[in-house]
């Protein structure tokens, strides 16, 4: 096994526990956009109504709702706002993006933790940074076939961003490490598409399925180059948005409810939430998220702890590590299933060595095929001293006797407390480093 496939392996990070654990309460909320009336919140078990996320109507024409960092993102496009709330308490944060024009639908997170919106009304997809200021346009009104961008934009495991044209019948993709705008990825009316509405990549990010409301289909696509794989599910009554439930069936909302399918023959299983529980009206899109009642995560450190790691040859006491990674699309626990890590390069990481016992680091994370950390450095410490340190300072520095001289942990002292580096050498000399640090935002 390669030294990237055992990393991938190590590496689980800004991860949902989505495994089902054997508890009182379930373990997942399901919550559900109504268009005409709240997100409305059910047992991810069982689909009994709980409560709407917003008491106060101000959630009007629900869309794509997104958890990040403990906070849920929601669009309400009759106001084109995105408000934000507490995923466990579920109390307002605040209207974090007000009046952006252009009938809001779709939202996701960049890999970089930019922001892309899409707006129906004027067939583009806009950029902003992740406090909420606007950039500019990722995609141009219509550019690439973008016709009436829906709820289902969302980056893949790629970190492409795949756009569903709801009015275009297709699915347009665009690369942000490049700002290549790849066009039109799905064609119009691909075996039957119509109406293009949500997103939904399998695990491991090989294939990823599309409904089409005016078909009534769930379509299936490969990843990497937009083949047509098969039809999934047929026969629907407006399908709008999925997601996979955490006993592995797919959840799709068919005819004003949601129905739970077998996701490898499409077959029926049972239905969720009926139509119209609690209220619900135009169900439009479907997200998970961990139940706070279970008390079992804390919320809080969810999406802030990070691994970088990679592997060079140490050359004149020095180690750089051109291919650094990180991984993600993996679950705690139980659930993890190692063919859904996926790797992507970071950036370069050096450290230059100038004793037994003291280092130099630099990073750069910058460019377009890199996580766009930015670049920087501080110098390095042995976090404490072990037999190896001690063998290095008896025979010196110049030429130290242990090929592992320098194995360890490494910290940048008292002023970077709460990081460090662990550094460890295989037997064909080849020097390994994780990096323990935190997002970037």
């Amino acid at each position: 096994m390669s030294l990237i496939a055992r990393m991938s392996g190590l590496l689980l990070l800004l991860a949902l526990p989505l495994g089902a654990a054997a508890q009182s309460t379930c373990s997942h909320l399901l919550l559900v956009s109504g268009y005409f009336s709240n997100v409305h919140i059910y047992d991810a078990c069982n689909g009994t109504f709980l409560r709407t996320l917003d008491a106060d109507g101000q959630i009007r024409g629900a869309q794509a709702v997104r958890l990040r960092n403990g906070e849920l993102y929601v669009i309400a496009e009759v106001t084109n706002a995105v408000l934000r709330y507490r995923a466990d308490t579920f109390a307002k944060v605040d209207t974090f993006i007000a009046s952006p024009g252009g009938g809001i639908t779709g939202l996701d997170f960049a890999p970089n933790g930019e922001i892309y919106i899409g707006q129906y009304n004027i067939d583009a997809v806009r950029r902003y940074t992740s406090a909420g200021v606007l950039i500019g346009d990722a995609i141009a009104s219509r550019a690439g076939g973008l016709n009436g961008p829906d709820n289902g934009l969302v980056f893949g495991p790629d970190g492409r961003l795949y756009v569903p044209a709801y009015d275009g019948d297709n699915v347009v993709r665009y690369d942000p490490q490049t700002g290549t705008l790849e066009g039109t990825f799905i064609p119009a009316r691909s075996n039957g598409l119509n109406e293009t509405r949500g997103i939904l990549f399998r695990p491991g990010g090989q294939t990823f399925l599309v409904t089409g409301e005016g078909s009534g289909q769930v379509l299936e696509f490969r990843t990497s180059d937009g083949a047509f794989v098969r039809q999934l599910i047929s026969g629907l009554f407006r399908p709008t948005g999925m997601v996979f439930h955490p006993d592995g069936s797919l959840l799709v909302i068919d005819n004003g409810g949601v129905f739970k399918f077998d996701p490898d023959t499409g077959a029926r299983r049972s239905q969720l939430v009926t139509a119209n529980s609690g209220g619900l009206d135009g169900p439009t899109f479907l997200a998970l998220i961990p139940n706070p009642a279970n008390a079992t995560v804390d919320q809080s450190q969810l999406s802030t702890q990070f691994w970088v790691a990679g592997s060079a040859p140490i050359v004149n006491k020095r180690i750089e590590v051109t291919q650094a990674v990180t991984g993600t699309g993996a679950h705690f626990g139980a659930a993890f299933a190692t063919g859904e890590v996926v790797t992507k390069r970071w950036g370069t990481v050096r450290i230059e060595f100038t004793s037994c016992t003291t280092a130099n680091l630099t990073w750069d994370s910058t460019g377009a095929n890199s996580g766009g950390f930015g670049s920087g450095g501080y110098p390095l410490q042995r976090f404490f001293s072990n037999e190896i340190s001690a063998r290095c300072l008896a025979d010196g520095f110049a030429q130290p006797s242990d090929p592992n001289w320098f194995v360890g942990a490494w910290w940048g002292g008292a002023s970077r407390s709460g990081e460090g580096l662990l550094l460890d050498r295989t037997g064909d000399g080849i020097a390994f480093l994780t990096w323990f640090t935190y997002r970037a935002q």
